[in-house]
């Protein structure tokens, strides 16, 4: 994943360096999607060539667990289990993407898009050990007698990759309203087709 997001940044650059003759278009804004990360975003296009390099920081969740004394599941009929349950969760989001242009008119500019985003984690998570229990109503868990609910921080990253279409709109002289349609492939080799990413830019070149 680290040589795709540095391949994607080459070709941009790239791209950029051989169009430094060419307009330029610089604009900064918000961008959501999976292969473009979410978060404060930046565009620069030289001519049909263009980088597009997106940040975004966000905490979610909150310090309380939903993990209780008595626990209902079905778990094969295991005497003991350990319950695991997220709580408060903290996303760091990187993207970087190369666009082409492959039109350019008055309302706007088509293209094509390839990149690469990072979704990094830092989850705190809650473990609670149940043990089962028969009763004449149900079979059910409940807390090991002098348990109590432990918690640790967990590290974790999840990478994307795609390429796709993409529409740039000119929303008079000086915003831009992005709309792409991305095919993306995740670490595990998932395919997700046509999930969408929107990005609204305010350009000052």
């Amino acid at each position: 994943m680290k040589r795709i997001l540095i391949l994607v940044a080459l070709l941009a650059i790239m791209g950029l360096w051989v169009n430094l003759s060419a307009e330029i278009s610089r604009g900064l804004g918000l961008h959501f999607g999976t292969v473009s990360a979410n978060g404060f975003s930046y565009r620069q296009i030289n001519g049909n060539n263009g980088i597009q390099a997106t940040v975004g920081a966000i905490t979610l969740g909150d310090n309380q667990t939903d993990l209780y004394y008595y626990y209902y599941g079905n778990h094969g009929g295991a005497q003991n289990i350990t319950v695991t349950d997220d709580g408060r969760r903290m996303n760091l989001n990187l993207g970087i993407n190369y666009i082409r242009s492959l039109a350019n008119k008055p309302a706007g500019r088509f293209y094509i898009f390839g990149g690469a985003s990072l979704l990094y984690s830092r989850v705190k998570q809650f473990k609670q050990d149940y043990t089962l229990v028969s009763t004449d109503y149900d079979d059910h868990y409940q807390a090991v007698a002098g348990s109590t609910i432990r918690h640790s921080w967990e590290n974790r990253a999840n990478y994307y990759v795609g390429t796709g279409l993409g529409f740039e709109l000119n929303l008079g002289k000086s915003f831009k309203w992005a709309i792409e349609l991305p095919i993306t492939l995740n670490e595990d080799g998932d395919i997700m087709m046509y999930i969408p990413q929107s990005g609204l830019y305010f350009v000052f070149d």
